[in-house]
């Protein structure tokens, strides 16, 4: 097992080349975009920011306008199934609204590769449930002719 070191931006690069994990930069943003969950169906963008505090890896899905009232009564038993995550909508007035899945991975006192492959993969895995779970729910915008459910099938 490695020893723990301080983060930066070149080791994050290496590391997630490492883990095997795409990614690429853009000129508007200090983030690393993640292909893997970018390919997502409803997913407007994934990245990984190298914060003070450690890492916040988020992505942001594409909400329904009419389903914002079901996601919002359903976030507290998504936040709870999902408790690597943070989940959240975020609505203004001159965008569609967005379901961001957040994870976070304290790094103070530095991070392990080990650490770091296990909480992109976790947070990876996680979001992927998320986004499949919102789409089979009809509370994300989906491909035409794709074979989605209408309504919950959760317990209230």
């Amino acid at each position: 097992m490695s020893s723990p070191q301080l983060l930066d931006r070149a080791t994050l690069e290496s590391w997630l080349a490492e883990a095997r994990v795409d990614f690429y930069t853009c000129g508007r943003c200090e983030g690393l975009h993640l292909r893997a969950l970018q390919e997502m169906e409803g997913v407007i963008d994934s990245r990984l920011f190298l914060e003070p505090w450690g890492l916040l890896l988020t992505t942001e899905l594409e909400i329904r306008p009419m389903a914002l009232l079901p996601l919002a009564a359903d976030l507290g038993r998504l936040n709870m199934d999902y408790p690597t995550l943070k989940l959240f909508q975020d609505v203004v007035d001159d965008a569609t609204p967005q379901l961001v899945a957040a994870g976070t991975q304290l790094g103070g006192a530095g991070v392990t590769l080990e650490q770091f492959a296990g909480f992109v993969a976790n947070t990876v895995s996680a979001t992927r449930q998320v986004g499949a779970e919102c789409l089979q729910l009809n509370y994300l915008f989906a491909e035409a002719g794709a074979d989605v459910q209408s309504g919950s099938n959760a317990l209230h």
